[in-house]
C-alpha cells in the first residue's frame, strides 16, 4: 500500500513583517493545544526593572503583523484614566450611549460614567463602551501615541469604524469595488498612507461609521463573512494591529498601571486582574496576572502580565488568525486549554512556579 500523501501545508496571508525591540535569548514554546489552526505568533519574556526584555519564548514569528481584535482595549482604557489624572474629567463623569457611538453586539444603553464603562471595556471586553472611550480620548490622539511608543504597533480605528470598513457600508470614504464586491483596493490604500494622513482618512472612516445602525451593521457583517467576497486581508487593511513581540514589550509597560496615578492605577489593575482570561486554579503562583482576549471571525488573540511575589515581571501575546474556527462561538472554546498552554510556558521561561 503506497503511503499516505501529507496534507497540504496552508497559505497563510500575511500583510508583513515589523521588527521592533531588541533580541534578546530565546527558547521555542511547548506545541500548542489540540484544535488551534491558522496562523499563530507567540512571545513571553521576563523583563528588568527597566522595562526591556531578558530571555523570551517563542512561537512562530513574532515580528509577523497580525490583528489584535479587543486586545487593542487596555490601551483606550489607559488613556481615559490619564485624562482623568490630568483633571479633564472624573471617574463619576457619564457618558450616553447613542446610535451614532453603538457598536456591534451588546451594548449599555444610558448614560454611564467613565468607571462604569473602563469596567465595561475591560472585563465584559464590550465595543460600544470601548468605542464611547476611545471617541472622548480622540482617536487620532491614541493613534500618535501608541506608535511613538511601540513603532509596530497601529491603533487607529474604533471597532465600529473597522468593522464599517470592512463591510463595505461607508463607501462615500471606503469605495466597494465593482469587481470583488469588497473594500480591499481602498482598504489598501488606506493602509499604505503616511502616519498623519492615515489619521485624517480614520477620522473621516469613524465619522461616516456614526451614521450607520448597529443592527444593520452586524447583519452585513455576518453576511460579508460567510459570503465569496470574504477576504482576511481586509483584516490586515482596517483592524488594530501589531506584533507579538511588539505588543508583549507595549503591554508589559501598559498594563502594570505605572503611567497612571495612585487612585486611577488601582482601578485600572483591579479590572485588568478580573476580567478574562487567568487559569482558574493556578500553578504560577503570581501576585498579579492582568490579561485581556480579543475574539472575531477566525481570530483570537490574548495578552497578559504577570508580576511574581520577587518582583520578577513577564508580559506576553498570542496572536492566531486565519483559523478554521469560523463563529466568534467556536473559537473562544480555544481560551480555556491556550490560558494553561500560556501558563506553562511562563513557569518554563520563569524556571519555577
Amino acid at each position: 500500500m503506497a503511503p499516505a500523501l501529507p496534507e497540504p501545508t496552508p497559505a497563510y496571508l500575511s500583510p508583513g513583517r515589523c521588527t521592533q525591540g531588541r533580541e534578546v535569548p530565546a527558547q521555542a514554546a511547548s506545541p500548542l493545544p489540540p484544535g488551534v489552526s491558522g496562523r499563530v505568533s507567540f512571545y513571553a519574556a521576563v523583563y528588568s526593572t527597566a522595562g526591556q526584555p531578558v530571555r523570551a519564548i517563542t512561537l512562530g514569528d513574532v515580528d509577523d503583523l497580525h490583528p489584535l481584535a479587543s486586545t487593542f482595549k487596555p490601551l483606550v482604557v489607559q488613556g481615559i484614566l490619564r485624562e482623568v489624572d490630568a483633571g479633564k474629567y472624573k471617574l463619576t463623569t457619564r457618558f450616553t450611549t447613542t446610535a451614532a457611538n453603538r457598536s456591534i453586539e451588546s451594548y449599555p444603553p444610558g448614560s454611564h460614567t467613565i468607571r462604569d464603562l473602563a469596567q465595561r471595556t475591560l472585563y465584559d471586553s464590550n465595543n460600544t463602551a470601548s468605542d464611547i472611550l476611545h471617541l472622548a480620548y480622540g482617536p487620532g490622539r491614541l493613534a500618535r501615541e501608541v506608535r511613538r511608543l511601540s513603532p509596530c504597533t497601529s491603533v487607529f480605528l474604533t471597532t465600529k469604524g473597522w468593522w464599517s470598513a470592512q463591510s463595505g457600508l461607508i463607501p462615500e470614504v471606503m469605495p466597494v469595488d465593482p469587481l470583488t464586491l469588497n473594500t480591499l483596493p481602498s482598504a489598501a490604500a488606506y493602509a499604505r498612507q503616511p502616519l498623519e494622513e492615515r489619521i485624517l482618512s480614520a477620522h473621516r472612516i469613524i465619522q461616516a461609521s456614526m451614521a450607520v445602525s448597529a443592527p444593520k451593521l452586524e447583519k452585513d457583517l455576518d453576511l460579508y463573512f460567510f459570503s465569496p467576497n470574504y477576504t482576511p486581508e481586509l483584516e490586515f487593511y482596517v483592524q488594530n494591529m501589531s506584533t507579538a513581540r511588539a505588543y508583549s514589550d507595549l503591554m508589559a509597560r501598559t498594563m502594570s498601571g505605572a503611567n497612571l496615578k495612585a487612585g486611577t492605577k488601582q482601578v485600572f489593575r483591579e479590572l485588568l486582574a478580573t476580567g478574562c482570561c487567568r487559569p482558574k486554579q493556578p500553578r504560577l503562583k503570581a501576585r498579579y496576572w492582568a490579561a485581556k482576549a480579543g475574539s472575531g471571525w477566525r481570530v483570537l488573540t490574548l495578552t497578559g502580565y504577570v508580576e511574581m511575589p520577587d518582583g520578577q515581571v513577564m508580559a506576553y501575546t498570542y496572536l492566531n488568525d486565519q483559523s478554521d474556527a469560523t463563529f466568534t462561538q467556536t473559537i473562544e472554546q480555544q481560551i480555556r486549554p491556550l490560558v494553561g498552554w500560556i501558563e506553562g510556558n511562563l513557569i518554563t521561561l520563569r524556571g519555577r512556579p
